[in-house]
């Protein structure tokens, strides 16, 4: 294990105890709406901690991502939220200031230079290997599609031109295949789930990456009135309230149910993101199964004694259930 990768583990334990230390790639990103939107506006979490990137940019200013041995990887997920991070800065200053405005505008550029074709549409690959899920080719990510939407949705509303939009729609493309066609969609117990790390064993069903998706579609819909993205999202949010019960654990969650039935307990940073991201969707939706879900889940994150029980859970079980 690396040294950067033995420090971020570090902090992912000890900020079940002391939050504000969490680092870059751990920080917490709350809920920044109590309203359901009816336009396009700010980003759903408060991502401004993702603008002070502490990594390389490439010459051309794109943050560089390194992993597992590999360094200077331009991941999509690491640039959107980069640039998700630059906007709500920019939202902050009410859209007027033009460095922050050209260092977003930069990072959607990112995404139309780097697209690759699939189907009839788009996707940005995740070109690493990951052993432990059997995955030894690029693939797409839906959390990387949502994300990706969500930046180039920002993009049209920033600028007026369509060519983000139009790249945003193709983008929906993945979302209508299954992972075994090259897609995004996966299964659990007869679930569609929106896959952020997809496997050819069996599904991951992450729940932050599913969640992600969602935001995007969810942006292209209020741009445009997109109908597929309206089905695509409305299919998802379906999903979502059948899948929830199998991420609860009583007094913490599934980080994903890649080992269903075996726990797989989240870190706190991960626990805290997907309970943000379960208010947010309670504003999107209405539906007040989110809302009760990140209330419990906000009680476990508030008790020591679950944050105890699920920082122990995360050392001497879960981490020992993936090679």
């Amino acid at each position: 294990m690396k040294f950067e990768d033995v420090k971020n583990y570090l902090n992912k334990i000890l900020i079940f105890y002391l939050p504000g230390k969490a680092g870059y790639r751990n920080s917490i990103t709350p809920c920044s709406i109590n309203y359901r939107p009816v336009k396009l506006d700010r980003y759903y979490l408060d991502f401004s901690s993702k603008a002070n990137y502490p990594g390389e940019f490439s010459d051309d200013g794109i943050p560089l991502f390194n992993f597992r041995g590999r360094t200077h990887i331009e991941q999509p997920t690491v640039i959107a939220q980069y640039a998700l991070g630059i906007y709500e800065l920019l939202y902050q200053k009410n859209f007027k200031d033009d460095k922050l405005k050209n260092e977003f505008l930069k990072m959607a550029f990112w995404f139309e230079e780097n697209k690759s074709k699939f189907k009839n549409g788009v996707g940005w690959y995740f070109d690493i290997i990951l052993p432990e899920f059997n995955v030894y080719e690029p693939f797409f990510s839906a959390m990387a599609q949502g994300e990706a939407i969500s930046v180039l949705t920002r993009a049209t509303f920033l600028t007026g031109d369509y060519g983000f939009q139009n790249l945003a729609q193709d983008a929906l493309t993945p979302f209508e295949y299954d992972v075994k066609d090259g897609g995004v969609v996966d299964y659990f117990k007869s679930i569609p789930v929106y896959e952020e790390g997809p496997s050819p064993i069996r599904i991951t069903a992450a729940l932050n990456g599913f969640i992600f998706s969602l935001f995007g579609l969810f942006d292209l819909f209020l741009l445009n009135k997109n109908p597929k993205a309206e089905c695509l999202f409305n299919k998802g949010v379906e999903s979502l309230k059948r899948i929830l019960p199998y991420y609860d654990i009583k007094h913490w969650t599934n980080y994903f149910l890649f080992t269903y039935p075996k726990k797989y307990y989240s870190s706190f940073t991960y626990h805290i993101l997907v309970t943000e991201q379960l208010k947010v969707m309670y504003y999107l939706t209405g539906e007040t199964l989110f809302l009760e879900y990140s209330t419990r889940w906000e009680k476990y994150s508030n008790s020591i004694i679950c944050r105890t029980r699920a920082l122990l859970n995360k050392v001497f079980s879960s981490n020992q259930l993936l090679p």
